[in-house]
């Protein structure tokens, strides 16, 4: 009996353990909802506000907004060109007394023209030498009013050596100062010849040209002249020697061609071989007829010699003579100043070019370099 009875004694205590052990089990999950859930959810409410993009700001001022004023400033570099008037006076040489000699050349050759023809005659029998109209080495003396036969005319010639010459360069434009460099750059071989010419600055060309040709009886001959100046397109001359004729790409014109006629680089040229061929031919009143073809058209050319100077240069001080071409009164050419020297072959150791069209803008060329 005892021991059937144990058993039955045992059963509600074990059922009493089990409800326990549920309800703590109950408690613990509504604790874990209540806690580790709810904050997990506010732990994601927080999170989300944080990730919000934050507003942008305010745009700030453009800086380009603030360069207008130095970019008005700019223009106040250019100041010192009001300057020019004052710098203008010093740039111009002083050629005032070749202007003078020029006038009493011009009065005194054309005295013979007044002259009867009897007396004109005359002095070309004697062969007087000293005739200021005395321009040919062959043929009849001309009065200086008077222009000389297209034909070409003979000269004892004698062109100089091999040489590129150097120049330093001044010129005017638009009343302006410019200074530059130029070249002339002279080849012979005794049969022909080629000559290349340049002025220009660090920014533009003045002047660039050729000239090629023979070296002849008459002298310097050329075949090809091309010429290119500033703001101007470039023109050809042709000395056709199968067709002797003397035309232009820039023009219509025509002239025959008899030997002798010139452009006007070979120009310069031409003196300088007249004067080592016959140096007698440069004398204080004389001229030189040469018919000289330009860039359209063509016409004689009367070359006066005004007499001996000693002139500075950026390569030292020379003994030369001058020569000068004067266009005609109401011509639009230019007026050439050469001078040549004599020691130094009879090179062009000056040239200057004087637009009478622009108020006397000019083009200087002074020899500073002689390459052999």
């Amino acid at each position: 009996m005892t021991d059937v009875s144990r058993p039955q004694k045992r059963w509600p205590r074990v059922l009493l353990l089990i409800a326990l052990s549920l309800v703590l089990h109950l408690l613990l999950v509504d604790w874990s909802k209540r806690h580790l859930i709810t904050r997990s959810a506010q732990d994601d409410r927080v999170f989300t506000v944080e990730l919000r993009p934050v507003p942008p700001p305010q745009q700030p001022v453009s800086l380009p907004q603030a360069r207008p004023p130095a970019a008005k400033s700019a223009p106040k570099k250019t100041a010192p060109a009001r300057r020019a008037p004052s710098r203008q006076e010093s740039i111009e040489p002083p050629d005032e007394p070749i202007r003078e000699t020029v006038e009493k050349i011009e009065t005194q050759a054309a005295a013979p023209a007044a002259s009867t023809p009897a007396t004109a005659d005359a002095g070309a029998a004697s062969g007087d030498d000293k005739n200021a109209g005395d321009g040919n080495a062959d043929g009849p003396v001309q009065a200086a009013g008077e222009p000389a036969n297209t034909a070409g005319a003979h000269y004892n010639t004698n062109p100089p050596p091999t040489a590129r010459l150097e120049y330093d360069v001044l010129a005017s434009y638009n009343q302006m100062p410019v200074h530059g460099y130029g070249t002339l750059d002279w080849k012979t071989d005794g049969k022909t010849y080629r000559l290349d010419g340049k002025a220009e600055d660090f920014l533009f060309t003045f002047l660039n040209f050729s000239s090629s040709g023979d070296i002849d009886g008459f002298g310097v001959s050329p075949e090809l002249y091309t010429e290119k100046r500033m703001r101007k397109s470039a023109t050809n001359t042709h000395f056709n020697r199968e067709r002797n004729t003397i035309s232009f790409s820039s023009s219509t014109e025509s002239y025959p061609r008899n030997g002798g006629e010139q452009d006007r680089a070979s120009l310069i040229w031409q003196l300088s071989a007249i004067g080592r061929g016959d140096a007698g031919k440069y004398q204080m009143g004389a001229v030189i007829d040469l018919f000289v073809a330009g860039a359209r058209d063509g016409e004689v050319w009367r070359i006066q010699v005004l007499g001996e100077e000693n002139i500075k240069l950026p390569i030292g001080e020379l003994h030369t003579w001058h020569v000068v071409r004067m266009p005609k009164p109401g011509s639009y050419d230019q007026r050439i100043d050469i001078w040549l020297a004599p020691q130094h072959e009879w090179y062009p150791v000056r040239l200057r070019y004087t637009d009478p069209r622009k108020d006397g803008d000019f083009l200087d060329m002074a020899l500073s370099e002689v390459k052999h």
